[in-house]
């Protein structure tokens, strides 16, 4: 988590962020801290609706429901994931060595550096030190398989679960990139692209553009027709941009009603007009609720573009853009506005 907070502002967060920690009886531990700093400084959207809709039903906070909420909309359910993988890898290990026993060859070295491998799975490993045991328990097994083949087929069964378990660590890996309701890539896909992306662009030359899209009066939408309506506009207008580019492109919802779309490979002219485009193509829609098929009204986005400089940094690339969609808000909307 990366916060550009003012001193003033982050002192604000603090008042605001204890309040809310003593309100709801809660210890000040840095988990809270984190969640309710979050919370109170508006950043994390998903988080305030989840909280939000946790209090409009009158439920309690507790320790266990801070950590939801943190692994899922702080951590991207990295904590869970870590936690998923130790429990698993546990259960190989009682199944190996159960194996091991019940055999009469003298396998003390292999049992030994499982036990120890065992041992070594602290709540607290990283992602690429999971991946690692991983591969050792697979080392293992082979020299398993290779020693003693009356219980091959219980050696077969534990690398099985083990390719199941790689499995499920990439899936979660990539659904943490994911967001929830559009089924697009969400902020922290966006940034691990757009790393990868000015790379390429650094290093070959290659035009890299950028595209910051957000839905006028979106919170209008919203106090007008319900939440679900404002949820089923947001997935439209992630397919609807998602239909619009190539396969290399990149499209991602980076805030509430705020989407990104990165263009390798594409000069500043083809991005201005990708973004024209779409801006047409919003503004002739015409939505209705499918239950009542009463008019949801014309809706409508306005759109920043630009082209990202030589060797500059991240921040100013994606500032830019942002400048440039705050140019088409500020002047009327359901614009295009090119820095």
């Amino acid at each position: 988590m990366r916060y550009y907070d003012t001193i003033d502002e982050s002192r604000q967060y603090l008042r605001l962020c204890l309040e809310q920690i003593g309100k709801h009886g809660l210890p000040t531990d840095p988990v809270n801290y984190c969640v309710w700093y979050e919370y109170v400084s508006g950043k994390n959207e998903e988080l305030n609706a989840a909280i939000d809709n946790h209090l409009t039903n009158g439920y309690n906070f507790t320790g266990e429901t801070i950590h939801q909420f943190f692994d899922l909309h702080i951590a991207n359910g990295k904590s869970k994931l870590t936690a998923l993988v130790r429990n698993e890898l546990k259960k190989v290990f009682e199944k190996i060595l159960g194996a091991i026993k019940t055999t009469n060859r003298n396998l003390t070295t292999t049992q030994s550096n499982l036990e120890m491998i065992d041992d070594s799975l602290s709540p607290n490993l990283s992602e690429g030190e999971l991946e690692k045991i991983v591969a050792q328990i697979k080392t293992e097994i082979k020299l398993l398989e290779s020693s003693n083949a009356s219980f091959k087929g219980q050696i077969e069964q534990a690398n099985q679960e083990i390719e199941h378990l790689k499995k499920k660590m990439e899936h979660y890996r990539s659904e943490a990139l994911k967001d929830p309701l559009t089924r697009i890539d969400n902020r922290r896909g966006f940034e691990k692209k757009l790393f990868d992306s000015i790379d390429h662009a650094t290093t070959t030359g290659a035009s890299l553009c950028l595209i910051i899209a957000d839905i006028d009066h979106f919170k209008k939408i919203n106090d007008t027709h319900g939440h679900l309506v404002g949820d089923n506009v947001l997935k439209m207008v992630a397919a609807t941009i998602k239909e619009s580019v190539k396969g290399r492109d990149l499209v991602a919802r980076v805030g509430g009603e705020e989407f990104a779309v990165l263009l390798p490979n594409t000069p500043i002219n083809g991005a201005m007009k990708l973004a024209n485009d779409m801006r047409i193509s919003f503004e002739g829609l015409d939505l209705k609720k499918r239950n009542t098929g009463e008019s949801i009204g014309q809706i409508t986005l306005s759109f920043g573009v630009t082209i990202y400089q030589p060797n500059e940094n991240l921040e100013d690339f994606v500032n830019r853009a942002d400048e440039a969609l705050y140019k088409s808000k500020n002047t009327g909307r359901n614009k295009v506005t090119g820095i």
